[in-house]
């Protein structure tokens, strides 16, 4: 959980840190010396087991945290399913499994954390890894976008309720991202994933890092990140032409 020799006294709980963008963001940090606790419902290095479906369990980890740390700097929410299905399609079992761990754990996690950081006087921050799908609607995917568009909104409160506590909150809004995330969440995934530009996990990690290394006095709000060939360069083309 710690480098060796590490300088940097801040402590972190980094959620669905078992791979993907979550991994990238613990190596990252355990690699600038912080001291970060990963959860993840499957075991792996650096990582407590907890299933964020299940809220009673949920409930205790940050209370854990700061009783064996004595300290929380940084929570980054992280962790995030989806069963994407067109409308008429939609599984109510589905919607309540993405409810539960995309806003219901993010909300729980979030709330615990402002009382312990408001409570020891730590400069906290808190970084919500929401997805462009809380930014924009995508056919096929509106129980997914139903869930990120209010952790948006939970986020964008958290941010201003944070500013009187001396808590930073950034909501960092990815687009496609090459991780197991599509194995559940599409049929083909590989087809998916093959037909987009997409990013690597290291991408958003950088921005978690860059948005929690700013200065003492720049609050980082917000970051959308996507791949530079992530867009439609046909259309962008077609209504630059009908302006020219």
């Amino acid at each position: 959980m710690t480098a060796p020799g590490r300088t940097d006294s801040r402590v972190a709980v980094v959620t669905g840190a078992a791979s993907g963008i979550g991994l990238a963001v613990k190596q990252r940090l355990i690699g600038d010396g912080m001291t970060v606790v990963g959860v993840d419902q499957r075991p792996a290095q650096d990582c407590v087991v907890q299933d964020l479906a299940d809220a009673e369990g949920t409930s205790r980890l940050i209370d854990t945290v700061v009783d064996q740390y004595g300290r929380l700097d940084l929570l980054v929410n992280n962790a995030g399913l989806a069963r994407h299905a067109p409308v008429d399609r939609i599984r109510m079992a589905d919607l309540e499994l993405m409810w539960q761990v995309n806003v219901r754990a993010v909300i729980q996690l979030t709330a615990a954390a402002f009382r312990e950081m408001a409570r020891l006087g730590c400069p906290g921050h808190i970084v919500n890894v929401i997805s462009t799908a809380g930014q924009r609607a995508e056919p096929g995917q509106a129980a997914y976008c139903a869930t990120k568009f209010a952790v948006r909104g939970f986020t964008e409160a958290a941010q201003l309720e944070g500013l009187a506590a001396g808590i930073k909150v950034t909501a960092l809004f990815p687009a496609g991202v090459t991780t197991g995330f599509w194995n559940s969440a599409v049929t083909d995934p590989a087809g998916f994933i093959g037909s987009k530009a997409f990013l690597t996990p290291d991408d958003v990690a950088d921005q978690v890092v860059t948005a929690i290394n700013a200065p003492a006095g720049v609050h980082v709000e917000s970051i959308t990140v996507r791949h530079v060939l992530d867009a439609d360069l046909d259309g962008i083309a077609a209504a630059t032409r009908a302006v020219g």
